[in-house]
């Protein structure tokens, strides 16, 4: 078993130029904005602070141990949410890192259904990110239950646009194929009763 708290920070410490594009619950594109996003760890506490460039508005996060609800990959890969959820509001963050550079997703669900989908393209350094130059407009296909969301080659995200009702187990996802083959991937998954499954390698 590796550690976890030793992957985080070995794969996501550092400056992140960042391009965060809002996606409505059918994948077509809202808005995007530029972020910066500072990941460090001082005196055992890691700190976060994301800043909305347009805005100059800041979020920060510290932390000494990872929050119960985290799942960490060997290769540095995340996801938070809830230990546990109803068919109600709930939301999943999830990333993936390769070298210098990350793509990450905010999911949140309604009662209804996919609410929003926030995907992140993040660059470590000044450079700015490799968005997508078009205006997003997800190409999708089912999985089972679930969907299958693609912003961009290489990148799906597992999604449920389902009214879940109690009982429906679920998942939420994100993979990217890198050009030569290298695969990163997070997969948030609950079961019947709601409870968060250990992470997996299977996909879908």
């Amino acid at each position: 078993m590796h550690d976890q708290r030793e992957a985080l920070l070995q794969h996501n410490i550092g400056q992140w130029a960042g391009c965060f594009i809002r996606l409505n619950g059918d994948g077509h594109e809202q808005e995007r904005f530029p972020t910066a996003l500072s990941v460090k760890e001082c005196d055992g506490l890691i700190q976060t602070c994301l800043t909305y460039q347009q805005t100059g508005q800041q979020r920060s996060m510290s932390f000494q141990t990872l929050p119960p609800s985290m799942q960490v990959s060997a290769n540095g890969g995340w996801s938070l949410g809830p230990t546990s959820i109803t068919p109600w509001n709930w939301v999943a963050e999830l990333c993936v890192v390769h070298q210098k550079a990350r793509r990450r997703i905010v999911v949140r669900h309604g009662v209804s259904g996919l609410e929003q989908v926030v995907y992140v393209v993040e660059t470590e350094g000044s450079r700015t990110p490799e968005a997508p130059v078009q205006r997003l407009q997800c190409r999708t296909r089912s999985a089972a239950e679930l969907m299958i969301w693609e912003p961009e080659d290489g990148v799906e995200l597992l999604l449920d646009q389902r009214d879940r009702q109690s009982g429906d187990a679920t998942a939420c996802g994100l993979r990217w194929t890198l050009p030569g083959g290298t695969v990163r991937q997070m997969v948030r998954r609950y079961d019947t009763q709601g409870g968060l499954l250990p992470l997996s390698p299977a996909w879908p």
